[in-house]
């Protein structure tokens, strides 16, 4: 059972529809006993159309907005959009859903909230970005193609998957990681398999490209590469 403490924290992943229906379930009992709490969380419905109306670049904009008091490059540790609210309560109500919006993107495009959840976007198409194929790990069972594309706030991922192996489709979540050239690896992005493959997946990492030696897909919580692509040798 989940404190009401961490509950205060998923509403990010509410409005962006990240829970599972057994967590969804949840934090709806939880807003239903804190009415306050629920109006709160109901003035952040409309945040999710507006993201997905941004692209990654709009959305990173967003991280740093033009007239804040805060220096530049120093983001705020957000994990509640109604937190991110709070944070400029006694600033212009336009300002404080710019906060709001920014904290969203962030949580969307750079893994903010349990799970590093993908949400596929009908805004942008893996049509517009060249896959090239992943190539195969040390397990098969899962056929990739990946487009890794250099930003000047990071670094861009499309791909698809395709479950070949039964096993595939019945694993709980799969993570992309990024394995810089030093030698760190972080996860910047899971979703769940449902049904034989999965596409239209995208997702953002601060790390610049030039500093990325491999992405690869695991299953979730393990070390085992089933589609490896290399950036730099």
């Amino acid at each position: 059972m989940s404190t009401d403490d961490n509950l205060a924290e998923w509403d990010a992943a509410y409005v962006l529809g990240a829970l599972t229906p057994q967590e969804q379930q949840e934090y709806e009992r939880y807003l239903a006993a804190d009415p306050a709490r629920a109006a709160e969380v109901d003035e952040l419905r409309v945040i999710p159309p507006l993201l997905d109306a941004l692209t990654p670049e709009e959305a990173y904009a967003l991280l740093d907005p033009a007239g804040t008091d805060e220096e530049p490059g120093e983001p705020v540790a957000v994990t509640s959009l109604a937190d991110a609210r709070a944070v400029r309560k006694s600033r212009s109500r336009t300002g404080m859903w710019t906060s709001a919006l920014a904290a969203a993107a962030a949580l969307l495009l750079i893994g903010g909230f349990v799970g590093y959840a993908v949400i596929p976007r009908q805004a942008t198409p893996t049509g517009e970005v060249a896959l090239q194929a992943m190539s195969p790990g040390s397990r098969g069972g899962v056929s990739a193609a990946l487009a890794v594309s250099e930003k000047g706030w990071g670094t861009r991922f499309d791909w698809t998957c395709e479950y070949t192996a039964e096993w595939a489709t019945g694993v709980a979540s799969y993570d992309l990681v990024v394995t810089t050239v030093d030698g760190a690896q972080s996860t910047v992005a899971s979703w769940s398999p449902a049904g034989d493959e999965a596409t239209g997946l995208a997702a953002a990492t601060v790390i610049p490209t030039s500093q990325i030696r491999t992405v690869d897909i695991r299953v979730a919580g393990t070390d085992t590469k089933l589609a490896v692509t290399t950036v730099n040798a």
